[in-house]
């Protein structure tokens, strides 16, 4: 897996340099207008969007297609999509979490433990959808599935927020849902899509 891994690296390293110029310029405004912790929400976000989108690059470029005549199993390509949405996921997390972490230096904030719970949240229920979206529908199609997720996904949490009235309760509730159907999605896929493709 760790070569598949590497693969999808070398696809995505030229987005990650305007990945981050994007960050900076989206998230430094949204952060001035509420909290230096909403970086966090937005480079999870972010980051794990990208690793999804190689689902969609590996079929345009025919990789798909010779990766059947490789030694490599279906289930180790689901498997580094999943890896590598989470390994993304998380890189976003962590520099969020940096950036927030200095922010609240500077001015204290005490909604870090909220946006931390969200962001944990969305990203585990949107990539729950979107991994397996990609790959059973084209590459058009695929992108229609981030867009929906992502909304979706937060309007999740916003219905969480009116049943339990505490933002942070609700996201923690929200990430352990996400947990859930994360580790569902990516069983389902390891069983389902590889026969899918061999029929």
């Amino acid at each position: 897996m760790k070569g598949l891994l590497l693969k999808d690296f070398f696809l995505i390293r030229s987005v990650l340099g305007i990945l981050l110029l994007v960050l900076v310029v989206v998230g430094g405004g949204m952060s001035a207008l509420t909290s230096t912790w909403v970086l966090t929400v937005v480079a999870t976000v972010m980051f794990g969007m990208i690793g999804v989108t190689t689902i969609g690059q590996d079929k345009t470029s025919g990789w798909s297609r010779v990766a059947g005549v490789l030694p490599v199993s279906p289930q180790a390509v689901v498997d580094s999509k999943y890896t590598l949405y989470l390994l993304l996921s998380g890189a976003g997390f962590a520099l969020g979490g940096v950036i927030g972490l200095l922010g609240a230096l500077v001015q204290p904030q005490a909604d870090g433990a909220t946006f931390v719970a969200i962001s944990l949240a969305i990203a585990l229920l949107s990539g729950s959808i979107t991994i397996p979206c990609n790959f059973l529908l084209g590459e058009e199609r695929g992108i229609v599935s981030l867009i929906i997720a992502y909304p979706l996904s937060t309007a999740v949490f916003v219905g969480a927020s009116m049943i339990w009235k505490d933002p942070l309760t609700a996201g923690l509730m929200v990430a352990a849902a996400g947990v859930a159907l994360y580790m569902a999605s990516w069983l389902a896929a390891r069983k389902l899509l590889p026969r899918r493709d061999a029929a």
